[in-house]
């Protein structure tokens, strides 16, 4: 059985917390946090960053800045010698992050917003089935946040870019917290975020089972 730990964290801390997480970064994350016009920006990448490194330093027993996180083909980060699995996502005030050693995995993450035309954009990107439970829905911006998280979270775990016609081709379950098998061998679940007005989801390889480990991460704990 795989299991999967999904952390989330309140992006919002403490000048302190920002200050001792900075010094878990690499100069050049700093100086890619310092790019950031906005305060609030600059302290989202700092934490985000941090937070990552954090948290696989404690899975691997090694200093967080000794890690070795490269990019690959589509922009997903990995570590070079791939002791762990990771991947992280943040929107608004969270970052998720997902971890596991026994498979590729993404995760998803995206705080309610005004969308101008929900039902278009399902159109554009959903197959068939998914764009008549956005049709349907009573609430269409949620239905349409709920499906749009556990498809880039598929495709976020994959390493693959996003293509309109790629996202078409496949339908998610909908809000099922069990990771159910989708495309290719890739399975989905949708997760309860920790604040209202949020929308996530978890992908890994189908193959065996996973379990689904939920943590909330306080800047104390960082």
């Amino acid at each position: 059985m795989n299991v999967i730990d999904v952390y989330f964290i309140d992006l919002n801390v403490p000048d302190d917390v920002v200050e001792s997480l900075t010094q878990l970064l690499l100069d050049t994350e700093v100086a890619r946090a310092n790019r950031y016009r906005f305060a609030d920006d600059r302290r989202r990448s700092i934490v985000a960053r941090a937070a990552t490194r954090r948290l696989l330093g404690r899975y691997l027993d090694r200093d967080p800045r000794s890690l070795a996180i490269v990019e690959q083909e589509h922009g997903k980060p990995a570590l070079s010698d791939r002791d762990i699995e990771f991947n992280a996502s943040h929107s608004g005030d969270l970052i998720a992050l997902a971890f596991a050693k026994e498979t590729p995995v993404g995760i998803d993450i995206e705080r309610r917003r005004r969308l101008s035309d929900a039902l278009g954009l399902a159109r554009r990107y959903f197959s068939s089935e998914e764009l008549g439970i956005v049709a349907a829905a009573p609430d269409v911006e949620a239905a349409f946040l709920t499906i749009w998280t556990a498809k880039e979270a598929i495709v976020k775990a994959t390493g693959e870019g996003i293509a309109a016609g790629d996202l078409r081709g496949f339908t998610v379950p909908f809000r099922d917290s069990q990771m159910r098998p989708v495309i290719d061998g890739w399975s989905v679940a949708a997760i309860d975020p920790p604040l209202d007005g949020y929308y996530a989801a978890v992908a890994a390889r189908a193959e065996g089972g996973h379990v689904i480990s939920r943590n909330i991460a306080p800047a104390s704990l960082l």
